[in-house]
């Protein structure tokens, strides 16, 4: 397995290819990831499998529907987020505005699928565990393998996400911040949704948000 990863949009998200010989799985395809992706991809004559997303915020999702559109591909978010794929274009927030939510291509209701909390989804032939971490917002979603994991806004090196945000809960986040990322393996890498890779032993020893919870 390869993980080839960019920052893309004016929030500068991690935007990851996952591949397996010809076959990709894409995650977080945010603002502009849209060309690169279809360069890459064709270029390389490979096929998307699905398309996953961490969150419903729109700095992850913004170009879903259109890589979904053009590869024939699934898209995949969990069913408490599933409503931001919609309701960005009805918002007059700034950030609707910033990310042009009004031109965004939202994935058809034929090509939406759910993540579970506690299931399993196979990227480019390996398996990632889902678990279930809402805080940032209601649908956040960590997909765990046996080297990686993909944090989305839950971990980042140094900080976690924020939960000051329309329908993010700080009661929530420090639950799972709790029982979900202080049970994530040390040896594990992670790719978070912003932001440089780092270790899970290194975020549960100089992290301060997760010291605290130890202290």
């Amino acid at each position: 397995m390869e993980i080839l990863g960019f920052a893309a949009g004016p929030y500068k998200t991690n935007c990851y290819v996952v591949r397996g010989g010809n076959e990709v799985a894409i995650i977080d395809p945010g603002m502009h990831s849209y060309d690169n992706l279809v360069e890459y991809i064709t270029s390389n004559d490979l096929t998307v499998d699905k398309v996953v997303l961490t969150h419903g915020h729109i700095d992850h999702i913004r170009d879903a529907g259109a890589v979904a559109q053009r590869f024939n591909a699934q898209v995949y978010i969990h069913a408490a987020d599933a409503f931001f794929l919609e309701s960005y274009k009805a918002s007059g927030s700034k950030s609707a505005l910033l990310f042009d939510a009004a031109n965004m291509i939202s994935p058809t209701p034929e090509e939406l699928q759910e993540l579970v909390d506690g299931e399993t989804i196979t990227l480019a032939g390996e398996e990632f565990s889902l678990a279930h971490a809402p805080g940032h917002s209601p649908g956040c979603t960590l997909l765990v393998g046996k080297e990686y994991c993909f944090s989305g806004d839950v971990l980042f090196k140094g900080s976690i996400g924020r939960t000051d945000l329309e329908w993010s809960d700080d009661a929530a986040m420090q639950e799972s911040l709790r029982t979900v990322v202080l049970g994530l393996d040390d040896a594990l890498q992670i790719l978070p949704g912003h932001g440089p890779t780092t270790t899970m032993r290194a975020e549960r020893m100089s992290n301060p948000y997760l010291r605290a919870l130890n202290s």
